[in-house]
């Protein structure tokens, strides 16, 4: 990777490290050692192929999958001929942190994967009251698998940020200025896309490095036109606040969400990343996000998941809240079943 890679990612975690609390868990460690090497060997210009498989995308779904088993069934409950008209690239290489070594796509997954895509999308397309997708494609850049519908590029990640969105977007009709959404975890900032590609509102990604950085990177050129606010350290809230709330997306470490006013957010949000944490982790996070938020909390994790590197084990009903939080939604995730969607209100 280049220097400035190198240089921004050294400062982010030197940021992190003075709060130790906020360090990578050993989980995310080894994942991230995984990560900058895929980054080094593929180049961030192609981390859709790599990286994102490793951020909520699962590219290893085949015809037993309960991903493609529901989505297959959800088709033939609604059929549409879209799914069968859908067009994918010949040749497919995609790697993840828990291949062996990449993997290339044979006729056979080529069509498994394309038509669960395809189903999707028409799973989310009925789902989008907000109309989201009318505007939006996948973007080319990160060099993604490319399927084609009716001459516009689709994927999963953008499918399920759709999805994603339509759940908060009721969640602010009652914000009386530009809405402040904060996510915990962004990956390479799929959902922050759709919302600022769509929406009015300053989105706040706190994260880890690599993943804040490519956000950042990727950010930055699929929506040219947004303000950011880069990384940066920072004393006291008060030193950056005007540049903050003039921004369309800003970048944090982690460790920078104790240092926001009480109440200050109008949704956070936390998509697959808890279970990944160290046990204390859990429960600083989920105290900071009821601090944080003046409105609502959506949480999107594993139903039961196993973190064996630091000893978590993560189900629904782990993820309590304080008597000042009262559950409002309470799913099954709409696409992948083996997660769950929760949305609280401050009462």
């Amino acid at each position: 990777m280049n220097e400035d890679f190198a240089g921004v990612t050294a400062r982010m975690m030197d940021e992190l490290e003075h709060d130790p609390k906020y360090l990578p868990s050993l989980f995310w460690r080894d994942i991230n050692a995984k990560n900058l090497s895929m980054l080094d060997a593929d180049g961030i210009e192609n981390f859709k192929r790599s990286l994102s498989q490793n951020y909520y995308n699962f590219c290893t779904i085949h015809s037993k999958d309960v991903m493609f088993r529901t989505s297959f069934a959800d088709w033939l409950a609604n059929p549409t001929l879209a799914p069968l008209l859908t067009r994918m690239e010949h040749f497919v290489t995609l790697d993840a942190f828990y291949l062996k070594r990449p993997e290339k796509f044979t006729l056979r997954r080529r069509l498994i994967y394309r038509l669960f895509v395809s189903f999707i999308w028409e799973k989310m397309l009925r789902a989008d009251t907000g109309g989201l997708a009318v505007t939006l494609a996948e973007p080319e850049i990160g060099n993604p698998v490319r399927i084609w519908r009716k001459g516009k590029l689709i994927s999963q990640d953008l499918a399920n940020s759709v999805m994603e969105c339509n759940t908060v977007l009721p969640l602010l009709k009652e914000v009386g200025r530009r809405p402040r959404i904060a996510e915990l975890g962004a990956g390479y900032g799929r959902l922050a896309y759709v919302f600022s590609a769509t929406q009015q509102g300053t989105y706040f990604i706190f994260d880890i490095p690599p993943a804040l950085y490519v956000s950042h990177w990727y950010l930055s050129r699929v929506l040219p036109g947004k303000k950011l606010f880069k990384f940066r350290p920072f004393g006291r809230f008060k030193d950056v606040q005007d540049e903050i709330e003039a921004a369309d997306i800003a970048f944090l470490t982690a460790n920078q969400l104790q240092q926001f006013p009480q109440g200050y957010f109008d949704v956070m949000i936390t998509i697959s990343t808890l279970p990944e944490m160290r046990p204390e982790q859990v429960a600083l996070f989920l105290d900071l996000f009821q601090r944080s938020s003046r409105g609502h909390i959506f949480i999107k994790q594993w139903m039961d998941w196993t973190n064996p590197s630091d000893g978590t084990r993560m189900k629904p009903d782990d993820y309590a809240l304080g008597e000042s939080w009262k559950m409002v939604m309470d799913r099954i995730d709409p696409i992948n079943p083996r997660f769950f969607n929760r949305v609280w209100r401050r009462v």
